[in-house]
């Protein structure tokens, strides 16, 4: 079995290469182009789109299926232009190619950082979620993404490769070796950054979409135990292989406040950021997560059919 998954594992990442060298091989505005063209042609014929438009039915009842296939064709669009452009995410961090990534309100994070402080900054898979490091490489912010573990062990230690190629962020596993980093870079007033929208089994119950929602708790526990102010980031994609990124106000822990309460109060108000930005750009959002429980979907196909 072992020997199979090992096998199965080189495949994916022998494919995925050799996908990335037909995107590489074409100037980065055009890899994006067919990126998207094939996302949204292929993408929602596929078997992994129901779990797409489960989700959207969960979190926004009242669309119509006209609309929630729009979302989906423009979810795929996006995902196809992100893939594309992992062949050329050297390029994006090229101060040469600054015009492709436009930050409103950097000046929040750029004051926070020359008074030799650090936070935390978090944002969701919105656009192409690798510009966050980015951000941080061209704003002089020094610290720390925390990446999830692929799956396929090959992809992952590329992606680590590549990130680490694009920036100089530190690469923080999720988990016991990787909040050792965290803490070692919050002691040094660094800046970490991270994506909370999915779910995460052992995390804090909080809303989503008026849904019970199992949500990290790291972003709200950091502020509360050191006192950085955590910076909400919506990526947005512009047109084609443009991006802007705007850095909202902070939310700040409040120091005289019961601690586990804070770190509820803190979480749900991350939560409310970022489905306000998944309602104005739903279709920038990435669907795919199992974000609410089987359950809850079970129960409201019941409902449904006995309407």
């Amino acid at each position: 079995m072992a020997f199979k998954g090992k096998t199965k594992h080189l495949a994916e990442f022998v494919a995925l290469r050799l996908a990335l060298a037909f995107f590489g091989s074409m100037p980065v505005d055009r890899a994006s182009a067919v990126g998207g063209w094939l996302g949204r042609t292929i993408g929602p014929k596929m078997g992994v789109s129901k779990k797409a438009r489960r989700n959207i039915g969960l979190a926004m009842p009242e669309l119509g299926p006209a609309e929630i296939e729009r979302i989906i064709s423009g979810m795929w669009d996006n995902l196809g232009r992100t893939v594309a452009e992992y062949a050329h995410l050297p390029v994006f961090a090229k101060p040469e190619e600054r015009h492709r990534l436009e930050v409103v309100h950097a000046e929040l994070l750029r004051s926070l950082a020359a008074s030799g402080n650090g936070g935390v900054i978090v944002s969701g898979h919105f656009a192409n979620w690798e510009m966050l490091p980015a951000v941080m490489q061209f704003e002089g912010l020094h610290g720390g993404e925390v990446y999830r573990h692929a799956n396929n062990p090959y992809v992952n230690d590329w992606l680590i490769r590549l990130r680490q190629k694009v920036t100089q962020a530190v690469q923080i596993p999720k988990g016991g070796a990787g909040a050792r980093v965290i803490v070692r870079l919050m002691m040094e007033k660094k800046f970490i950054a991270m994506l909370t929208d999915q779910k995460l089994n052992d995390g804090i119950e909080a809303r989503f979409f008026n849904l019970r929602a199992m949500t990290a708790g790291a972003p709200a526990g950091l502020a509360t135990r050191y006192g950085d102010p955590i910076f909400p980031t919506f990526i947005e994609r512009l047109e084609g292989a443009h991006f802007r990124v705007t850095v909202y106000d902070p939310i700040v822990s409040r120091p005289d406040a019961d601690p586990a309460a804070e770190v509820l109060r803190i979480t749900q108000e991350i939560n409310d950021f970022l489905e306000a930005r998944i309602r104005e750009r739903p279709e920038q959002w990435l669907w795919l997560h199992a974000r609410w429980s089987e359950k809850r979907w079970t129960q409201m196909k019941k409902l449904a059919q006995r309407g």
